[in-house]
């Protein structure tokens, strides 16, 4: 390609005047916060923590985000009984507990005995020509 090219492709690029984007509209600029309402842990934490009557109407009376919905319907099936769901929700917000993990096999040594004795020795040696105690 030409300079000459390049500097004409340069002059066709969309948005010829300049105007436009996060200088003229700050509004469509994020602030780098986190915002709550996109937030599922967030909604699931708030739902765990209202009456059982402002569970039941709050659906009806207020507007939702995406994660909101999902998370009213998550806690919605584990009030029926869902336990998957219900665990779902306990591992979301209370944090998964801890899983035990038991070898039940036999463990073998990489080095016989005899092999340890002879590098520790050997090590012994090093560090006493080496003038270390």
């Amino acid at each position: 390609m030409s300079e000459e090219k390049t500097t004409e492709q340069v002059r066709k690029a969309p948005n010829p005047t300049g105007k436009g984007g996060f200088g003229d509209h700050p509004e469509n600029r994020s602030n780098g916060t986190w915002d709550k309402n996109n937030s599922l842990g967030y909604w699931l934490g708030f739902f765990k923590s209202i009456s059982i009557p402002e569970f039941i109407s709050y659906e009806k009376e207020n507007d939702m985000t995406v994660a909101c919905e999902l998370a009213y319907h998550r806690i919605s099936e584990a009030r029926k009984g869902e336990l998957k769901e219900f665990q779902e929700i306990a591992n979301r917000t209370e944090g998964k507990p801890k899983e035990s993990v038991e070898h039940t096999g036999k463990i073998e040594n990489i080095l016989s005995q005899s092999q340890v004795d002879e590098l520790l020795n050997r090590r012994s040696k090093e560090n006493n020509s080496s003038g270390e105690v």
